[in-house]
Order: structure tokens, then sequence, then C-alpha cells
């Protein structure tokens, strides 16, 4: 999960050093899902590169990891949208579609991508029907997204050699806690500070109850719980940066400080009564390319040299000569007076590859760009990571 959680801070790093950079929206745990999904199904050099990236000692630790993670979302009960209020609705699924010419070694299919992932596996037709199987994936990623996302691949986009595409859906709904709700009421619009200086209006809200704070050098955090009537517990982060530029200080302070990665700083919170409070309402969707981000990380996962390091997952490795692989998320975030809803999808392609200090006042007013972070408290894993540059961009 540490890694995954390092790729979204690259992320943010490279698309705030963009003068029209976005807001950012990705989700950490969307992308561990498809990443262990591979690894379950690796051998040779290419799992020894993956658990070297992630950390782990063997496939055993991590489909146990698996294992947890599919625990921790298995809450997910199959509620509409609109019934919510017994707790965040929380599901994750897991997709693979799997080329005739190639098809799913069955004691694979059975033990690891059901067993562990609960995965639906397909078999298709890439060289013939390459449109109609992206029709069938976009139909699977809006029903996995609760129709947040209808489009995760366009006709053309998927290369009739394709041998395997895993993808994984993630869907988040919360109300925050009765403690900690807002009145829409109060909502006004209020200056927000962008990084060139300029400002905007934007739709804030705000609150007179205690919520959790920290302050620390150079930033603050505050955290705001959501409604939960089960075992899971889940709550929104909010970094702010003291100055009104310091986003990339703190992010690239937050990928360095092994305190936040171990998760320390969320355990120095204190419940206070804010002199002065304002968060922005956002709403918006952000779309990258993985595999380009562990690049600039130094991770290179863009080629799977020996096909046979796949052959526990997919039959005939030994008709291709390698395969290149291909990894996207899109994501999406909104929040306002009651809550939030977020929901990413991570696809995974491989393709057959031929020879072609403590303050006197307590306050916390995001005037100015800053991250968030979704996380369920028990188990630590971050379900949504991004950051608000302009709260009123929904794109």
């Amino acid at each position: 999960m540490e890694f995954c959680t390092r790729i979204a801070n690259q992320l943010m790093l490279k698309q705030i050093q963009n003068p029209f950079g976005k807001n950012i929206v990705s989700s950490p745990l969307s992308i561990n899902g498809v990443l262990n999904m591979v690894v379950a199904g690796s051998i040779g050099h290419t799992l020894k590169h993956m658990l070297g990236f992630l950390g782990s000692k063997n496939v055993e630790e991590i489909n146990s990891k698996s294992r947890k993670m599919m625990a921790v979302v298995a809450g997910g009960d199959g509620r509409s949208p609109e019934n919510v209020g017994n707790g965040p609705i929380l599901t994750m699924v897991n997709g693979a579609w799997a080329d005739r010419r190639f098809p799913l070694v069955s004691k694979h299919k059975e033990e690891v991508l059901k067993g562990i992932f609960k995965c639906e596996a397909s078999n298709v037709d890439f060289q013939t029907k390459a449109d109609q199987v992206v029709d069938e994936i976009n139909s699977w990623a809006s029903t996995a997204s609760r129709g947040l996302i209808k489009e995760i691949l366009q006709h053309g986009s998927v290369d009739p050699e394709t041998v395997l595409i895993l993808a994984n859906g993630l869907y988040f709904k919360g109300l925050w806690d009765y403690d900690y709700k807002f009145d829409a009421m109060r909502t006004e619009k209020r200056k927000f500070y962008l990084h060139d200086g300029s400002t905007v209006l934007v739709p804030y809200m705000t609150s007179n109850k205690k919520y959790y704070y920290g302050w620390f050098d150079g930033f603050k955090i505050l955290k705001i719980p959501y409604q939960s009537c089960h075992s899971n517990n889940f709550s929104m982060y909010f970094f702010l940066p003291d100055e009104r530029d310091g986003l990339q200080n703190l992010i690239g302070k937050l990928n360095s400080d092994s305190r936040f990665l171990s998760q320390e700083y969320f355990k120095y919170l204190t419940e206070v009564k804010l002199d002065e409070f304002w968060i922005p309402k956002f709403k918006f969707s952000f779309d990258f390319n993985v595999l380009e981000v562990m690049d600039d990380m130094g991770v290179s996962f863009s080629r799977i040299e020996n096909p046979r390091d796949l052959s526990e997952m997919v039959h005939n490795t030994e008709d291709a000569e390698s395969f290149s692989l291909k990894m996207f998320q899109k994501a999406y975030i909104e929040v306002d007076e009651k809550g939030t809803e977020a929901a990413a999808i991570t696809q995974s392609q491989f393709v057959l590859f031929s020879n072609v200090y403590q303050l006197a006042r307590y306050n916390f007013v995001a005037d100015h760009p800053f991250v968030f972070m979704i996380r369920e408290e028990g188990s630590g894993l971050i379900l949504f990571y991004g950051a608000v540059l302009n709260p009123i961009k929904e794109d």
C-alpha cells in the first residue's frame, strides 16, 4: 500500500508543477488491487521485480494482504447510493477479460481470481471484436462506479494483440457523522487563492462543531469522520499548507516523511473547537497513466520480457515473444455538506509484443490548494487521495 501511496504523491507533484495543472484524485487502494492481481499470477523475474517495488517477501504475503483488503470492502452490501443512512457504502469489484488465444489457467482463475479477489472473468476476442469488448468493459466500469465513471476505454484504444485486461472498480459513498454535519444554509462564497496568486469565488462549508485537528511543521491536518454502523470506520483528512503556495513543499514532505507513510500523524489529532473554519465544496474527475508515473519514480514496469512469467495465469505463453503493459486509472470525487461520493476504475492491459508548532488560536481555512484523503481507520487502507488546486474546476 505504501508504494501505491507514493504513486499518488508523485502524480500530485508532477501535476502541480504544470502551470495548467488540474485538480487530482486517485485511488491507491484500486491501484494496489490491480498490482496484487498481477503479482498473484506471476513467477520468475517479473515476480521478483514486483515484490521488490511493492516491498513484500513473497506471493503468500501479497495474497494475505489481498484477503484483508477484500475483507475490509466486504461491507459493501449492494445498497443503492440513496440508501446510505446506515453507514458508508463501500464496494470493490474486480474483472478479468482474457483473449480466447490465451485462456486463463483454471486453477488460477478459481483459486486466485475468484477465491481471493472475487473476480469476474470472461473469455473474449480482442483480435476481431476489440470495440465490442471495450463496450463490455465500459458497461462493467459504469456499474462498478454506480454510474460515476461511464467510460474507461475508447473505441480503438485496445490493441487487437491484447492478451488480458485486469480491472478493479472501487465505489464509496459516506455521510458525515452526526456530530460533524454541515448546515447548507451557512454555506457561502468566499475567495480561494490559486497558485498564480489570482482568486476565484467558491462555495465554502462551515460549522461551529468540534473537529479533530493537528498542527505540524508547515501544515495542518483536519479529520472528519463518516457515519458508521459497521466494524469499519472511515474518515476524510484535509492537509492544508501554512503558505498559500506551499502545496508542492507539503506533498514533498508527505512523500519523504516516514511518519506519514506509517500514518503516525493521525495519532496526534485532538478534538477542538475551531475559531475559524471553512472548507470548499468540490467535484471533479481525473485520469492518468499509472505506469508513466511509476517511470517518473524510477520503477519501470512497461514490459514483461519473458512471457513464461505469466504461465500460471494464462495458457499458451510459449507462443509469445514478450508482453507490453499498460495501466490507467480514472477517478471521481464530490464533497459537499452531506458527505462524499467517490469512485475509481483501474485497468491493466497485457499486450502481445512482437519485434514491432502550537498556535494561539485554532483555525482551518482551506482558502488555498490543499491535499485530501479518505482512509479506513482500522486497516489504514487509503481509498482515495488527491489535491484541490481550484475547487470550481470539474475536470
